[in-house]
């Protein structure tokens, strides 16, 4: 075989290997301008074979594929010769693409034209540093949620779907005092107050959605035996199979907070209590009873059942107050709320002073016959109190006259026309001689 034909030969086994090497392979001129590029290299940065050539290499870097004013060696400092590294080169389309780079300069021609070029290969490791980047990443988060969890004041836990612990935080210690190795292993059902079992099952048992569930507060027993209020938030992380699936539970002590809302609460009930009963004699108000009055009135209207109200007053009492004092006309008045309530004591029944020295008594769902027997405990009741009463017309002592109604509530009766029948009724007791109780008559 000839010299030229040998030579034609091996440059064509070099072409050959140069197109179709799977490595991306490309010459650059010393100005970094492109002389050729193989099909693996135009193809991995998005371009046609032949689309480089006589473009600059600042184009790889999102700059302009002319090659720039200043001095054209420039771009050596970005590829280093001999030195491999990897870069970040925009593809033709602007996308990323991330490559392991080596550059290395070679010398052609003969003595009297001797240039320099340089061979750049390019091997795709997107996924590669995708990969150790999301791995990063990862091991970035876990030692941020790491930090969090160890300093966090809450108590993060991990549990199985039947509750056993796989993990509980450090703050476990300060809020429980239980270690957390105590806790792994362990079913935090074993922790619950017996009482608040039942309204946590009942939680976790609607809680069908993978979203974050808050429990209703509950109570823990710590290791002293001693009972905290927490508060829970709750998630479930799913995996590929059912026994897998996890419970993440944040919760936090509530204990203070759940001692200021009960205390608050007494404070309000006490409140509602004052605001509800009459300061001096201990029985409802005026205020209380006409709220009572209309939640009966609607009761009886709703069920169709009787509704009965006494009216009593008592006898002679200015006259009471102007012989003895009004310093006796209240401890007379204290003594018979006191003695009503003798009578009146069923739980719906209530007691509530009209005004002055007139009481009103409501007995939801009891007849006309009923009344009448409560209205005449009520008069007996205060008789046998034997308070003295030296100005009454009637008796030597305190008494009462008193006036009962019943009405089965209706929509077109006016929940105030069973009061005036009792007041009437009332008015005959008075006209007959006081010291007695008087049904409505029609």
């Amino acid at each position: 075989m000839s010299d030229a034909r040998a030579l034609s030969y091996d440059q064509q086994l070099n072409h050959l290997a140069f197109e179709r090497a799977a490595l991306g392979l490309a010459f650059l001129s010393a100005a970094g301008v492109f002389l050729t590029a193989n099909a693996s290299f135009s193809r991995m940065l998005g371009y046609e074979p032949g689309e480089l050539t006589g473009v600059h290499i600042g184009v790889l870097d999102g700059a302009s594929p002319v090659a720039p004013s200043s001095c054209v060696q420039d771009w050596l400092v970005a590829y280093t010769p001999g030195v491999p590294s990897e870069k970040r080169l925009t593809e033709r389309d602007g996308n990323v693409v991330w490559v392991e780079v080596s550059l290395a300069r070679h010398k052609i021609g003969d003595e009297s034209a001797e240039t320099s070029v340089y061979m750049m290969q390019l091997q795709d490791i997107t996924e590669r540093k995708r990969a150790q980047l999301a791995e990063a990443s990862l091991r970035t988060s876990e030692q941020m949620y790491r930090v969090i969890t160890d300093h966090c004041t809450d108590i993060i836990s991990m549990h199985s779907l039947d509750g056993i612990y796989r993990y509980v935080s450090p703050s476990v210690r300060s809020l429980l005092g239980y270690e957390q190795s105590e806790l792994i292993g362990t079913s935090v059902y074993d922790y619950f107050h017996p009482h608040d079992l039942d309204l946590i099952n009942s939680a976790v048992d609607e809680f069908a959605s993978p979203e974050a569930l808050k429990l209703p507060p509950y109570r823990m027993r710590n290791k002293f035996g001693d009972y905290v209020w927490l508060e829970t938030h709750l998630r479930v992380i799913d995996a590929a199979d059912e026994q897998g699936r996890e419970f993440v539970c944040v919760s936090r002590d509530i204990t203070d907070r759940r001692k200021i809302e009960n205390q608050l609460r007494k404070t309000n009930e006490l409140l509602q209590k004052i605001s509800s009963i009459d300061s001096l004699t201990g029985v409802a108000n005026r205020r209380s009873f006409d709220e009572n009055y209309a939640k009966e009135w609607r009761h009886g209207l709703r069920f169709s059942t009787p509704l009965s109200v006494i009216l009593l007053d008592i006898d002679y009492f200015k006259k009471f107050n102007d012989n003895c004092g009004h310093q006796e006309g209240d401890i007379c008045l204290k003594q018979v709320a006191e003695a009503l309530k003798r009578a009146a004591k069923r739980p719906g029944d209530l007691i509530a002073r009209y005004g002055g020295e007139e009481f009103v008594i409501v007995l939801p769902i009891t007849d006309a016959q009923g009344a009448a027997y409560v209205a005449e405990q009520l008069r007996q009741e205060v008789e046998r109190l034997h308070i003295p009463h030296p100005s009454s017309d009637v008796s030597a002592f305190v008494t009462a006259s008193l006036g009962h109604a019943t009405m089965i509530p209706a929509r077109d009766l006016s929940p105030r026309e069973l009061l005036v029948r009792a007041d009437q009724a009332l008015y005959t007791a008075k006209q007959e001689g006081r010291n007695r109780s008087r049904a409505f008559l029609a």
